[in-house]
């Protein structure tokens, strides 16, 4: 596993300026590296825009596309070494706008990426790929077939089947991170076990910018605190350790430790119960 320090040094991020991308980019940029940040909502000057100060500006540069645009995301990714894919409709909705976005434009990407010559890619999938597999299968099993509770978690679950095929048949290192509940501070109840923080979520998009093996991973993207309730074997296999831990962090903020309820039934919770909607909002 090369050092990060190793890595590619031009990154591609897209969505860089949606709920994750606006956290996490300004922790991937170091010395020597620069980043191409991709997203339909941007400034015009980098110190505009939602991420903070930058320590080297010259070092970023911004490309205002849409991944539905074949020309315009090919024209984003070229020459990027690696590529973080965060673009996407982020909740369920109708069947035919994940397909435009999540699907089509995910594959859009990927072939941009591979035209591009970027080698390493990170994909955002989700925990509601997996929705409907329980709690226990999910602490003791490496990797879990998908079991999506929502046309959302299809379009993810896709995603990674897309993953799959570009790093089997061209020999892109690929990695699916199943993001669950991120978030600047972790949630209540069982959002503390899928707390993934920013520090979290940029330690886990270093290890698959500084992997190259030509293969696909499918990891989950959770803090320490998710140990317990998430097999993380296949995260520390590509270099992902996570060190955050909401349980500590909550007592520390709070004064008392956070009451954990015991993981029972789906992980998507409510997202699979018979009431909840397919292909409406959440």
């Amino acid at each position: 596993m090369p050092h990060p320090d190793d890595a590619p040094q031009v990154v591609a991020i897209t969505g860089a300026s949606g709920r994750i991308g606006r956290l996490v980019v300004p922790l991937l940029e170091r010395p020597g590296r620069t980043l191409q940040l991709v997203d339909t909502d941007l400034p015009d000057r980098v110190d505009d825009g939602p991420w903070g100060e930058w320590s080297d500006p010259a070092r970023v540069e911004l490309h205002r596309a849409s991944i539905e645009d074949e020309d315009a995301i090919r024209s984003a990714l070229d020459g990027a070494d690696a590529v973080v894919h965060l673009a996407a409709l982020a909740s369920e909705r109708p069947w035919v706008d994940l397909v435009r976005v999540n699907i089509d434009g995910t594959q859009k990407v990927l072939e941009a990426a591979r035209l591009g010559g970027a080698r390493r890619v990170l994909l955002a999938s989700s925990i509601h790929a997996i929705g409907f597999a329980d709690a226990t299968d999910a602490a003791t099993t490496r990797v879990l077939v998908p079991r999506p509770d929502t046309y959302y978690g299809v379009s993810k679950a896709t995603l990674e089947a897309l993953g799959s095929v570009y790093a089997d048949r061209f020999g892109m290192s690929v990695v699916s991170a199943r993001i669950c509940a991120f978030g600047a501070e972790p949630g209540r109840g069982r959002g503390l076990v899928q707390w993934l923080s920013p520090a979290d979520a940029a330690r886990l998009f270093e290890a698959a910018i500084a992997l190259d093996d030509g293969r696909h991973h499918i990891v989950w993207g959770v803090s320490a605190s998710g140990a317990g309730s998430f097999d993380l074997s296949a995260g520390r296999a590509i270099g992902f350790e996570p060190q955050d831990d909401a349980i500590a962090h909550t007592t520390e903020r709070d004064g008392v430790a956070p009451e954990v309820p015991r993981a029972a039934g789906p992980v998507g919770g409510s997202f699979t119960d018979d009431d909840h909607p397919l292909g409406g909002s959440w």
